[in-house]
């Protein structure tokens, strides 16, 4: 029993993580940084900063150095998708592009950076009941402003507060009146929009 377990669990993660958006071709287009434009079948990865282009059966791939901007259709989500290569502080703390996704453009714009992370939880209760782990995509999210500063943020509602402090008292009696959570990309969506209104 357990064994049939174990491998159908086996067949489900596999399912599961071939489900995910970055594992995935997505008809779409690409802007290199020599001012080429390309479509294609494109299949992103945010971990190495890179994408791949099928173009007539060529496959190349693009590092963000080489990027200005790719656009995609994504099925799973019915909808347009857009990214941009920005320069960004890495751990060593040089300024090298890096791939961002445009959540929301205003004066304050809303980019995010998604990963994978593997979540696991018990089927059932007791000892011995089986845990299962599944991947999951998690956002690490960023503000931009149109000088151009980017900084990041914790998801957390005081760092949000501290953040965009000029506007903290309309922003926190939104957010209480709507039940929002800061670190929900939806939420995130509707408090960026509302910040831009006022």
């Amino acid at each position: 029993m357990r064994i049939i377990f174990c491998i159908s669990f086996l067949f489900y993660s596999t399912l599961s993580l071939s489900q995910l958006s970055s594992n995935e071709w997505h008809k779409g287009i690409v802007v290199t940084t020599d001012q080429d434009t390309i479509s294609g079948e494109i299949k992103y990865d945010f971990s190495s900063n890179m994408i791949t282009l099928i173009k007539n059966e060529s496959v190349i791939a693009f590092s963000s150095y080489k990027l200005v901007y790719f656009e995609i259709y994504d099925e799973s989500y019915k909808s347009f998708r857009e990214f941009y290569a920005i320069p960004h502080k890495n751990a060593s703390n040089y300024l090298t592009p890096t791939l961002f996704e445009l959540q929301f453009e205003g004066v304050l714009s809303l980019l995010s950076r998604e990963k994978i992370v593997l979540e696991t939880s018990s089927v059932g209760y007791g000892y011995g009941v089986p845990i299962i782990s599944q991947p999951t995509v998690r956002y690490d999210f960023y503000f931009l402003t149109k000088t151009g500063k980017l900084t990041q943020f914790s998801g957390s509602k005081r760092d949000l507060l501290r953040i965009l402090v000029k506007k903290k008292n309309k922003l926190q009696s939104f957010i209480r009146g709507n039940r929002l959570k800061t670190d929900d990309l939806r939420d995130l969506v509707r408090i960026i929009a509302f910040y831009n209104s006022i």
